[in-house]
């Protein structure tokens, strides 16, 4: 399946990169990789298997290190789920390919590793990627029927951290305002995330971690509005099962998301997209900021499998789009292969040298994929992101042109395209209204359709003029998304699901087996932010490209930062004091059912 309309500019580099590396087509070559500025024995050949957020991250901290990197990609594009999906053979006239998303890119201000990465890419014309960045000042909670919609941030919060009981007072008076709540659910949801916030990490993680998200909230307890909210807030925003999520992670995901909302610790505003497609914007300027460094990219090339020698990686074996098969030599791999697929690569022999790896296998993955609809005009009163938070496939959607640099009908598709609506798709097991069926049981079309009807319940109504049938120009769904011939869909991109208890299977970027290191988002990360994203991938790819620079011995070199995420002052002294309650075995001072 084409995966953009450049695909040819990058098939060239692939071939030039195979051919230096000896894997031409029918040429046989004792490895895949020769690397251009370090031949065998010099210590400093890594080779990169994937060119995700956290391969490209790992790449280019090493390549600015003087390491002499490749990158191994499947496809024929960098970026991963993260790159965009050009539609084939829409683009007349000069005009490009209908711009497609795996799902719509936000950039948060609670992030702090992906920021300082695009501020290190430049642009042909001047500026850093950073600078594609444009604000999105307008994101709605969307409500079905007569329920009335709910903007985000509801209003100015300046909350009280000076204590746990102001602080519990402060949150409530905001969500039963803003929120329409019955004042009680709002002072225990209240009471919950502030014990969330001001637990030790000590709690966090021996007892948060293993508590589920929908019983630490008590949802089954709770009106339907408060279950829709905190339940499926939860899965829209961080792609989390609100019943099988961690409260850990929820918790944690959420106090970002609150203090961003204050100003608190933000690299700045609440969400930022790009003002362009993903890869013109942002994957394209960085693959070729890295090829200016000497990083190489091998695409078309499918990792199948690690041998293992002394206790070392020896070579990775490949396969090249044309069946062609081969060694990949390197002194250093980082392997930056999402998690189901990095689980089939581990033998017995990686399994035994690091138990971590074996654990991976009770990881769990879910589906999050994007359609996009193209618009003959642009989406009425559609300013920014909206949260169909009624919809059962739990829907976020942004209209994308308004945001963009380009004007859109004469850049992209036939001329009659003027805006895109790019949806993610949260929940693909829930029965939808059109054909009372999950998602992933429906055909693409009838995806399609769905979805559209879900929106138009969401934007008709409350004084909007709503999404009409004219508008819609065409979609396209996330090409990873397939029909698998019995009536319903595969996924070739399934998402990692952050579950309670799944951070004990998680591996730590460099691992038990001496020259291999892991950047992707299933590894352990430290920000302020735990569920699979951008930022968590890009802390990975860090995390894995210091790991080689203490194995390899470098010196003389700067370290790689990672950010962590930001603690207000004001919960030290609560942290210390839920600390002493720990290690003496008692309840947090808010967790009232234990107390009683």
């Amino acid at each position: 399946m084409t995966e953009r309309r450049d695909v040819l500019r990058y098939a060239a580099a692939a071939a030039a990169t195979a051919g230096a590396a000896g894997i031409a087509t029918g040429v046989p070559a004792p490895a895949l990789a020769a690397h251009r500025r370090g031949g065998p024995g010099s210590g400093r050949r890594v080779a990169v298997l994937g060119a995700g957020v956290g391969g490209m991250t790992a790449a280019h901290e090493l390549a600015e290190r003087g390491f002499d990197v490749t990158v191994h990609e499947r496809r024929s594009v960098p970026g991963g789920k993260a790159r965009s999906l050009f539609v084939p053979h829409t683009g007349t006239g000069g005009r490009r390919d209908l711009p497609g998303e795996h799902g719509h890119r936000g950039v948060f201000g609670f992030y702090h590793n992906l920021p300082d990465t695009l501020r290190r890419i430049p642009l042909p014309g001047g500026g850093t990627a950073f600078g594609n960045l444009t604000t999105v000042p307008w994101t709605l909670v969307a409500r079905t029927g007569s329920r009335p919609d709910i903007p985000v941030p509801v209003a100015p919060w300046t909350p009280s951290l000076s204590g746990t009981g102001l602080l519990v007072k402060s949150l409530a008076g905001l969500l039963a305002e803003s929120l329409r709540l019955p004042p009680a659910e709002a002072l225990f949801f209240a009471e919950q995330a502030v014990m969330l916030f001001t637990s030790c990490d000590e709690r966090r993680f021996g007892q948060w971690e293993r508590v589920g998200w929908w019983d630490f909230i008590r949802a089954e307890r709770m009106s339907e509005d408060y279950r829709k909210l905190f339940g499926g807030g939860v899965h829209i925003l961080q792609a989390l099962r609100p019943a099988t999520a961690s409260a850990r992670t929820c918790g944690q995901g959420l106090e970002a998301i609150l203090l961003n909302l204050a100003g608190r610790g933000s690299d700045g505003p609440f969400t930022r997209i790009f003002n362009g497609p993903t890869s013109e914007a942002w994957l394209d300027p960085w693959a070729e900021h890295l090829r200016s460094l000497g990083v190489r990219f091998d695409f078309g090339c499918t990792v199948e499998g690690l041998e293992v020698r002394g206790g070392r990686i020896a070579a990775a074996r490949a396969r090249t789009r044309s069946g062609g098969r081969g060694r990949i030599e390197a002194d250093w791999f980082v392997a930056a292969v999402p998690s189901d697929r990095a689980s089939r690569l581990w033998n017995g022999a990686l399994r035994a040298a690091d138990p971590r790896l074996a654990a991976m296998d009770g990881l769990e993955q879910t589906w999050c994929n994007g359609i996009q609809y193209f618009l003959r005009r642009p989406a009425p009163g559609i300013r920014g992101h909206v949260a169909h938070i009624d919809s059962p496939w739990k829907l976020v959607s942004v209209a994308q042109g308004q945001f963009w640099r380009a004007p859109f009908a004469r850049t992209w598709g036939d001329g009659t395209v003027r805006d895109v609506l790019s949806v993610d798709v949260s929940d693909w097991e829930t029965p939808g209204m059109l054909y009372g069926r999950p998602a992933r049981q429906c055909t693409r079309a009838e995806v399609a359709r769905e979805v559209w009807a879900q929106m138009r319940a969401h934007l008709e109504g409350n004084g909007r003029e709503g999404l009409d049938d004219s508008l819609l120009h065409s979609w396209y769904l996330d090409e990873a998304i397939s029909e698998d011939g019995r009536g319903g869909l595969r996924n070739d991109d399934p998402f990692l699901m952050n579950t309670a208890g799944s951070w004990d299977l998680r591996p730590e970027a460099s691992t038990a087996v001496a020259n291999l290191f892991l950047a992707a988002d299933y590894v352990r990360t430290y920000s302020n932010v735990d569920f699979t994203s951008m930022e968590t991938a890009n802390e990975a790819g860090r995390r894995a490209a210091a790991g080689v620079l203490k194995a390899a011995g470098a010196s003389g070199v700067p370290d790689v930062p990672t950010f962590a995420g930001y603690e207000p002052p004001e919960f030290a002294l609560l942290k210390a004091e839920d600390r002493q309650r720990w290690r003496r075995g008692l309840p947090h001072v808010l967790d009232t059912e234990r107390r009683r």
